[in-house]
């Protein structure tokens, strides 16, 4: 029973279990399978220690004993000296809970069809827990708080989203140059022939798009500093082993350069050097230059963005509807 118990709570997807119409929809944590574990193994002991052999021999009055034994702490002689937390009489009562919830699935032994200890009512609601029950311990967020948050997020996800997925794409298009196992890469040395022509048409297809060269990030160019190379070098923030890879190579090999350095100047100085992302990004509009306005606008000046501190409505008089719309929009 424990074992059905246990990966039911761990698959709450699986076919014995999704038609439980009172089981967990959402697996558990290990930890908190563990948690459960240890509790359902107290329960049978105490069971156990009042000679109970079956749980179809579960009664509600079981069920409140139970509760009451994991409760109350006891001294030395029995006397009640004190009261276990919220979350200790929440597990006592969740074993029983479950034990009833996945009756239907429990094949060697279950408990009785019609018990429904505590009338039926949740673990934490048996608990006393305070929390989730009257009110939430940390109270609502503030209209003006709220409002322009909200605002401020469709802002991103409207305007800025779109050119964020765009980004992704273009970088994880970037990882496969820049990959020296990508598909169709020829794996070079520095042994190997100077690949001149190679090279040479990937340079004319920068300068015919005009496309900056490719630049290295600036840890790079400091570990090309610490080898030697030139401050003044003008090749010394060029991506060359991004080059060589668009080029079908698995890299651009150091004693390659002084062979391909009048091509690559000359092409550096035809399109220059940039970053690989955002250099032809759309702008975005600015909050202060999206309108609402239902009919000709007349309003004088730029409109304040719908996050800040002005343009966020008084708590004990919220906007009408259309107002409303208009601003989160």
């Amino acid at each position: 029973m424990a074992k059905e118990l246990l990966l039911a709570m761990l698959a709450p997807r699986h076919q014995s279990v999704a038609p439980l119409l009172r089981a967990f929809r959402n697996p558990l944590h290990v930890t908190s399978c563990r948690a459960r574990l240890d509790e359902l193994v107290r329960f049978f002991n105490w069971l156990s220690g009042r000679a109970t052999g079956s749980v179809q021999q579960i009664t509600t009055r079981d069920c409140e004993a139970y509760l009451a034994h994991r409760r109350y702490v006891l001294d030395e002689d029995g006397v009640v000296v004190g009261e276990q937390s919220h979350g200790t009489r929440r597990s006592a009562a969740q074993v029983v809970v479950d034990l009833v919830n996945y009756r239907d699935l429990f094949t060697a032994d279950r408990v009785p069809a019609e018990l429904r200890p505590w009338g039926g009512v949740t673990a934490s609601a048996v608990a006393e827990l305070p929390s989730g029950r009257d009110e939430n311990k940390t109270q609502p967020v503030a209209d003006e708080i709220m409002q322009p948050m909200l605002a401020a997020a469709l802002y991103l996800m409207s305007t800025l989203g779109p050119q964020a997925v765009d980004l992704a794409h273009k970088a994880r298009e970037s990882d496969l140059h820049s990959a020296r196992r990508a598909q169709g890469i020829r794996r070079v040395g520095p042994k190997n022939r100077v690949p001149v022509r190679e090279l040479s048409e990937i340079l004319a297809e920068y300068t015919r798009t005009c496309t900056a060269l490719p630049m290295l990030d600036d840890h790079y160019i400091s570990k090309r500093l610490a080898q030697g190379w030139a401050e003044d070098d003008p090749l010394l923030p060029v991506a060359m082993g991004t080059l060589a890879r668009r080029a079908g190579l698995s890299q651009f090999c150091h004693p390659w350069l002084p062979t391909m350095r009048p091509a690559l100047e000359d092409a550096l100085a035809q399109v220059g050097v940039g970053r690989p992302f955002g250099r032809d990004a759309a702008r975005s509009p600015q909050p202060t230059e999206q309108r609402h306005c239902a009919g000709p606008c007349h309003c004088p000046g730029p409109r304040p963005s719908p996050w800040s501190a002005s343009s966020a409505p008084p708590r004990s008089s919220p906007l009408p509807p259309s107002q409303a719309c208009a601003r989160v929009s």
